[in-house]
Formats: C-alpha cells, structure tokens, sequence
C-alpha cells in the first residue's frame, strides 16, 4: 500500500511555464553586430538587402547537367556557370510551397541570415537571388 502524500489546494493543477513577452536582450545587438534586425512576428528575419531578380535564372546561368553538388527536404543545389563571365557558382532552388504553405518568408530569413554572416570565411557568400513562380534561386558561391 502506498501512502498517500500530503497536498495543499488543487490536486489536478499544475505550475505552467508562461514564457516571459519581454522583447529581444540587448545581448541580441552583439550578436548581429549592431542594432537588432527587423524581425516578423513569427522570430524569423524579414529584411533584406539583395534584391531578387524577377527575370529567368536561364537567361544569366546555365546549369550543368548532372552536376548537382546536393540535395535535402526542401532544396536541391546545383553547378551552375554565370554564361556573361564563365565564372562557376552554387545555385540553390527552393520551393516557395512546401505541402501547401508558403515559406517565402523563411526564404527571406534565410537569405537575411546569408547577408549577415557575409564577414565570416566559414560561410559560403550569396551572389544573387532569383525569384520564378513556383520556386527561389540562391547563387552561392561555390
């Protein structure tokens, strides 16, 4: 038989963690390197610098066949040659819509996250970006 222990109030509640709506610490500031960057609701970052290109990637680059370089849940990134320079680059194709929801917005972060880290030799640097209906293309160095 097991005894039963002494308990004050409500037997069923519960402390709950209630997160604290404080805004960002100042910390935040060092992290990026100045005064904290805009963000949405939602954390992610939402300005960019870069400006997305509306005319199509295939008119600038040309992209060697059975060259993918990589592959994951959301993007494939291929070898891709700039045809004005022969200069050979990484082009990242991104689906805006990944089953049934827009994710530009996490596309732009991504991108804000790129331009952010462009002083670190350990990232790769973002070259331009292109934007076609169904899908965004990052040309990263290679």
């Amino acid at each position: 038989m097991i005894p039963e222990s002494q308990r004050s109030g409500n037997t069923r509640g519960r402390t709950r963690f209630q997160p604290n709506p404080s805004p960002v610490p100042a910390s935040a500031s060092a992290v990026t390197g100045g005064p904290n960057p805009a963000r949405s609701v939602s954390g992610l970052l939402s300005e960019i610098r870069t400006s997305i290109r509306t005319e199509p990637f295939t008119e600038h680059y040309s992209v060697l066949p059975g060259r993918e370089l990589g592959r994951g849940k959301f993007a494939v990134v291929r070898k891709c040659v700039e045809k004005s320079t022969g200069h050979k680059y990484a082009a990242k194709f991104l689906r805006k819509r990944r089953k049934g929801q827009d994710c530009r917005t996490e596309i732009i972060h991504e991108i804000a996250v790129l331009e952010l880290a462009t002083a670190s030799p350990r990232v790769v640097n973002l070259y331009q970006v292109y934007e076609m209906a169904s899908e965004m293309v990052l040309v990263l160095e290679l």
